[in-house]
């Protein structure tokens, strides 16, 4: 039986104030008046300042993002605007939980050094919040009409997509669900003595399997088929993202944070790397599980005494063994791309 959507009840936007964050507040402020959700925008002054100079900063941003805040959601919409001392993933994260809210909303991250390493701050905050988190670069306009959903075919997929409808407000949206089907199959089946016929067979079979699996997918998550297209590739995931975008022209994608997505961002580099540092569009990440968000970064890197020195931990070692096998034909697959 076909569950109803639950209206949303809390959106966090959190700012650092420069340019790039407008389009975050913007997005968060259109989200809430939508939805009618209270929208709760966040400032962290980072800890290691001293008190006299946190507390000037604290008082100026107060000021700043009140005026910034009633300009974006106007004053018919609920808000709450915080300025608060600490460690930014943390403090983000303590406040999700305090307000139990529904999304977070951050700005398209800048490259950095370390982030190859470690993940970006959104990847981060997918961990650390254990919520949805909308990658915001994307002008706002009257609301998402065109979204891209990129599926696999695990029983997350119907909550992903009644979870991209909840957030986005997608009821209306034209959604195009993008599932890949990896080639190097053909392969595997070369080196078995099939012929390209049969191959070609079996393709096409897994295809249809696939199709009719989302099918059934969307139509349980509530969605109208004759507002949805469903397109199997046979490419690998990162080639078959990237040609939705290009040639789709998304407003959002929405993807799935999976255990295997944080393992191997933190480990060997996953789909969503390249996704949340090369889209146009807005990105909404969705944790799949609970369980699989208690992987921290803690967990996999270990650090060295000297500084700026990281070193693989026992731990990580037999993780990425492990899952050496499954990634081999990935990596050869994103070399060539």
């Amino acid at each position: 039986m076909m569950q109803s959507i639950k209206p949303m009840r809390h959106i966090l936007c959190a700012t650092d104030l420069n340019s790039r964050s407008k389009m975050a507040l913007d997005r968060a402020a259109s989200l809430a008046q939508q939805s009618g959700a209270t929208l709760i925008v966040l400032h962290v002054v980072r800890a290691w300042r001293s008190m006299q100079v946190a507390r000037m900063q604290a008082n100026r941003a107060y000021a700043r993002l009140l005026s910034e805040t009633e300009r974006a959601v106007g004053p018919a919409n609920s808000f709450k605007v915080l300025v608060r001392v600490g460690d930014v993933r943390e403090v983000i994260a303590t406040t999700a939980a305090e307000f139990d809210v529904d999304v977070v909303v951050v700005a398209a991250p800048k490259s950095r050094r370390l982030e190859s390493v470690v993940g970006t701050t959104a990847e981060r905050l997918v961990r650390g919040t254990k919520r949805p988190v909308i990658i915001a670069r994307h002008p706002v306009g009257e609301g998402y009409g065109d979204v891209a959903v990129a599926a696999d075919l695990s029983d997350s997929t119907v909550s992903l997509i009644r979870k991209a409808i909840q957030i986005g407000g997608l009821e209306r949206a034209w959604m195009t669900v993008v599932h890949a089907v990896h080639p190097a199959h053909d392969n595997i089946l070369r080196s078995a003595g099939l012929d390209d016929s049969s191959i070609h067979e079996f393709q096409r079979g897994v295809g249809e399997e696939a199709r009719e699996r989302l099918i059934s997918a969307v139509s349980e998550a509530g969605r109208s088929l004759a507002a949805t297209r469903i397109t199997i590739r046979n490419e690998p995931a990162a080639a078959a993202i990237r040609n939705a975008l290009e040639y789709g022209r998304p407003e959002l994608l929405v993807i799935g944070a999976s255990r295997w997505f944080l393992m191997k961002r933190l480990l060997i580099g996953s789909v969503a790397d390249g996704v949340l540092r090369s889209a146009a569009c807005d990105v909404l990440v969705i944790p799949t599980r609970e369980a699989v968000l208690n992987v921290e970064a803690s967990d996999v890197l270990a650090t060295d005494r000297r500084p700026g020195v990281l070193v693989a931990s026992p731990r990580s070692v037999s993780v990425e063994r492990g899952l050496h096998q499954q990634d081999r034909s990935d990596r050869r697959a994103r070399a060539h791309e």
